[in-house]
């Protein structure tokens, strides 16, 4: 009886690994069978397992770059910046703006220098631009016939012809304070953007704090032109993208500047836009206001 046993097992054993059965019993039948069956139930799972993820294959390949990055994605940022950019170029070309601005500055050529600004812009070309910083403090205003200078320390101002729009005015002018010329250099940018310049590189970074205001924050520099400056500008990210903060760093110069900006809603009046001279003060050629060098 146990020889009969031990022959049955052994026959089992010898079965699965494939030698014959020798006509032995239901229970190497039996053995074979469940081998099958686990053998199948695998394959069953393997294939569905497989199939499964032949499936999902469709909806994750179009998102993915060669490099891993989504394309939709870039394209959607990209949208999102000329589209913040578009906001605030309209936003400065038609409405009245009033703002400050605080300015933190090392140049090799200029020293270091702290100031700020107050100005005023309206349409079609009025335009009050306060300035002062170390050593200076001028005045200029366009009531949009006549575009005035100032210099508040000497009492000596001079005039000259309105341009049509007064930022091309303080582009011309801004060498009695070449750190402010930042400011419309700035705004000059905003409009290329909005423009759709291929030769500007505009990297949308992230968002940071600035002033207690969330602001986001976008890398920029003319791709085209060696050693051009670098800017790093930061927009409210609420409401109209105006700007929190601008950075910029000259390559050619190693020059760099902070400016910090508080922009109010209130309009400004249109008396702002009128030059009345000082008592004391006198008119003279513009060569005779001794303007700061550009910088």
């Amino acid at each position: 009886m146990e020889d009969t046993n031990e022959r049955r097992q052994t026959d089992c054993i010898d079965f699965t690994g494939g030698k014959e059965c020798h006509g032995l019993s239901v229970l190497c039948i039996q053995c074979e069978v469940e081998m099958k069956l686990i053998s199948l139930f695998s394959k069953i799972h393997l294939i569905q397992f497989l199939s499964l993820l032949l499936l999902s294959a469709p909806w994750t390949a179009p998102c993915l770059a060669e490099n891993g990055i989504p394309k939709a994605t870039d394209q959607a940022v990209e949208d999102d910046t000329r589209k913040a950019f578009t906001h605030l170029d309209d936003y400065l070309k038609n409405n009245a703006i009033k703002f400050t601005t605080s300015y933190d500055a090392q140049s090799i050529s200029l020293g270091t220098s702290r100031g700020a600004a107050r100005f005023y812009v309206e349409r079609p070309n009025l335009l009050r631009l306060e300035l002062s910083g170390d050593g200076f403090s001028y005045l200029m205003i366009s009531d949009g016939k006549v575009f005035t200078i100032y210099d508040e320390k000497k009492k000596k101002y001079a005039q000259r012809p309105a341009t049509e729009r007064p930022i091309e005015a303080v582009n011309l002018f801004t060498g009695l304070a070449a750190f402010q010329a930042r400011v419309p250099q700035f705004f000059g940018l905003v409009g290329d953007v909005a423009n759709g310049n291929i030769e500007l590189k505009v990297t949308k970074v992230g968002v940071d704090r600035v002033g207690g205001l969330a602001c986001v924050r976008y890398d920029m520099q003319y791709v085209s032109q060696a050693d051009s400056d670098k800017w790093t500008v930061w927009l409210r990210a609420d409401g109209v993208p105006l700007p929190c903060k601008t950075f910029i760093e000259s390559s050619d110069e190693g020059s760099k500047q902070t400016n910090l900006y508080n922009w109010e809603n209130k309009a400004p009046q249109s008396e702002k836009y009128v030059f009345v001279p000082p008592s004391g003060s006198t008119e003279v050629g513009i060569s005779e206001l001794s303007l700061r060098p550009l910088q």
